[in-house]
């Protein structure tokens, strides 16, 4: 035993301690930089995708000012359809309706559309950069990411719907009697400027909602 005891003693004494205290500062320097990284990723990640909230929710409010101008346009024009609806006439009111349409856009459809017009185009900037952010965000993976890139489409929609609606009444010499042009202006005639307000109003809650609940997530 007394024997083994002296082994063990010269086994510990003949190791550098100073070599394995070195070697040991060496591995806890290594992980303490390793969390350090993992842990300044991490943050940096959260930086990022909190900067691209901030980005998109002030796009999006950018995007709703902005189009309220041509939605009320369109809304005055739509006064203006229904001012020159026949008063006294057999037919019912929906041909009422596309008669009143058609004298309208005879009358003063191309005055309102280029009015019309110079509005969508200065919103045009906000609507690229607002659905180019929608585009950029799936790259944070984001959970229900979806949901708010498809309230951003409807947003962007509301747009494309005035523009239409511009397209049609500008085109004061289109020969009204024809089927499709008819179908045309139904289509056109059924945009209402409260359901573009209400469809901003909405869609603007759900990207709110999602960017509020993807900041608990990143700081909670």
């Amino acid at each position: 035993m007394c024997n083994a005891f002296v082994s063990v003693l010269g086994v510990i004494t003949s190791i550098d301690w100073l070599e394995v205290m070195k070697a040991l500062a060496a591995v806890a320097t290594a992980l303490i930089a390793y969390f350090a990284l993992r842990n300044w990723q991490r943050q940096d990640k959260a930086k990022r995708e909190a900067e691209f909230l901030d980005t998109m929710i002030e796009a999006t409010h950018t995007f709703i000012t902005e189009i309220s101008k041509p939605t009320l346009l369109l809304e005055m024009a739509k006064i203006g359809i229904a001012s020159h609806r026949p008063v006294e006439d057999n037919d019912d009111e929906a041909d009422k309706a596309v008669k009143g349409a058609i004298a309208f856009i005879q009358k003063n459809g191309d005055r309102n559309a280029k009015r019309l017009l110079s509005a969508l185009e200065a919103v045009e900037p906000s609507a690229i950069n607002l659905k180019s952010l929608a585009t950029r965000g799936q790259v944070f993976k984001f959970d229900d990411y979806a949901i708010c890139q498809r309230a951003i489409t409807l947003l962007i929609w509301q747009l494309d719907r005035i523009a239409a609606f511009t397209a049609i009444i500008g085109s004061s010499t289109w020969n009204w009697e024809h089927p499709e042009v008819q179908k045309s202006l139904n289509d056109v005639m059924a945009i209402e400027p409260d359901d573009i307000r209400k469809n901003l109003t909405d869609n603007n809650v759900v990207v709110l909602e999602f960017a509020r609940d993807t900041y608990k997530r990143i700081y909670g």
